[in-house]
């Protein structure tokens, strides 16, 4: 009884209506797109057939130079150090070790380095054409004339770009975990498309590609707005004045907490199902002559986001009751924005990120690559909903019984129990 009570709680306010429609909004605005129409067939002689990463050297060296022989003569560097951008600008003993690696890279030494004038920055540029029309266009940098050294091994070359995002402070586009994505990207030929369309309509990789595409998106909602709710629920003994008559009850912390965050949960968890019903429905109706099987697809999208709602709400419920709504709605936005900044959109899945990303239909062998990352990583995270759950237990009861008044009040000492709010009796 106590959990359905918690249930109409939720359901009857105004901030899970919001959250509602955040959650549809997000779905139909990003996702639903992909539903408009099934996957196409890859045609001969078609202009564009997208893009894919390859490890290739003579792709991936030449690009890297480039840029970063363009960033020395700019005299900053792009990087993401902790999530925020920032461009970093080196001091002397650095910037005469960069200019020893592009030494080695390119023969070009530090003096010709900087002593050349004519530099202009590369790039996509905004103009007008000749009607005067807004058009993007390419421009390639100006550079001082060199030839890669013929001496140094692609390994060699990997090396010197750990020691380059070394010197920068660590996330620069030279990391070894996104070197691919930067400098790597060429466009796909039609055998490399014919491959990866055959690839995707092989077996279950259909679903599970674009419930996958799904999770992304729902899952960047899924890492900030479950705060809002839980703040607003917790907070509602609080507005009505019910505080002190919950505190007497002989029900249990552990129990009451209990229906109250499995309520949460519930409740939150509902209209992301209902979006990925309705998604399942479209993706079978896309393809009514495949037999498709979604049942590893929806488990594996249910592992993705439930986590998320669990630790964003067990958060929010720790510090709103520890400390205050406001605490906890400024924690969870920070962590979320960190989170998101600092993950890429494909490729690259850490085991503490909250939030996970795979942005693509494809790529599929790289989400493969990175199952166990995957698995740990959302593990972790129901592991940490439940640290979180039993803390916030153990604030609740501890305020019950008057002891932890003085910090959530902000007073010089907590109150005796039975003490009112001036510490008489």
């Amino acid at each position: 009884m106590l959990f359905f009570k918690e249930c109409k709680k939720i359901l009857c306010s105004l901030t899970f209506v919001l959250y509602v429609v955040v959650v549809f909004v997000m779905y139909g605005s990003q996702f639903v797109p992909a539903l408009e129409s099934p996957v196409a067939v890859p045609q001969v002689g078609e202009d564009y057939y997208g893009t894919t990463e390859t490890d290739r050297p003579e792709v991936v060296m030449p690009a890297a130079v480039e840029s970063l022989v363009s960033e020395y003569l700019e005299g900053s560097y792009d990087a993401y150090p902790v999530g925020f951008y920032k461009q970093v600008k080196l001091k002397e003993k650095d910037t005469v070790k960069m200019a020893a690696i592009i030494e080695e890279l390119t023969g070009l030494s530090k003096e010709e380095l900087d002593g050349f004038e004519g530099y202009e920055m590369g790039g996509l540029f905004g103009g007008r054409d000749e009607n005067g029309n807004e058009i993007m266009y390419y421009k390639e940098p100006v550079l001082p004339g060199y030839e890669l050294s013929e001496t140094v091994s692609y390994e060699r070359f990997r090396e010197l770009m750990r020691q380059v995002d070394d010197i920068i402070g660590g996330g620069s586009k030279y990391k070894e975990e996104t070197l691919l994505s930067y400098f790597g990207t060429v466009e796909k030929t039609y055998e490399e498309a014919l491959e990866d369309y055959n690839e995707l309509m092989t077996g279950d990789n259909l679903p599970e590609s674009y419930l996958r595409l799904f999770s992304d998106y729902a899952g960047i909602d899924l890492a900030i707005i479950p705060v809002f709710v839980c703040v607003a629920l917790w907070q509602l003994d609080k507005r009505s004045r019910m505080e002190a008559l919950v505190y007497s009850r002989k029900i249990s912390s552990l129990k009451l907490l209990l229906a109250r965050y499995g309520a949460l949960v519930c409740c939150m968890a509902v209209p992301v199902l209902l979006t990925l019903l309705h998604a399942v429905i479209e993706i079978a109706w896309l393809y009514p002559a495949m037999e498709i099987s979604f049942s590893s697809a929806v488990g594996v999208t249910l592992l993705w986001l439930l986590p998320s709602i669990t630790v964003v709400t067990a958060l929010g419920a720790v510090l709103t009751e520890a400390v205050s709504p406001l605490l906890a709605i400024f924690a969870q936005g920070a962590w979320w924005f960190l989170a998101l900044e600092s993950s890429d959109l494909v490729g690259d899945i850490t085991r503490f990120c909250l939030i996970v990303r795979h942005n693509s239909m494809g790529r599929i062998a790289t989400f493969e690559t990175q199952w166990e990352n995957f698995v740990w990583n959302r593990c972790f995270y129901v592991g940490l909903s439940a640290v979180l759950f039993l803390l916030a237990v153990l604030v609740y009861e501890w305020k019950r019984r008057g002891r932890l008044t003085g910090l959530v009040f902000g007073k010089g000492q907590s109150r005796k129990e039975g003490d009112d709010e001036n510490g008489t009796l």
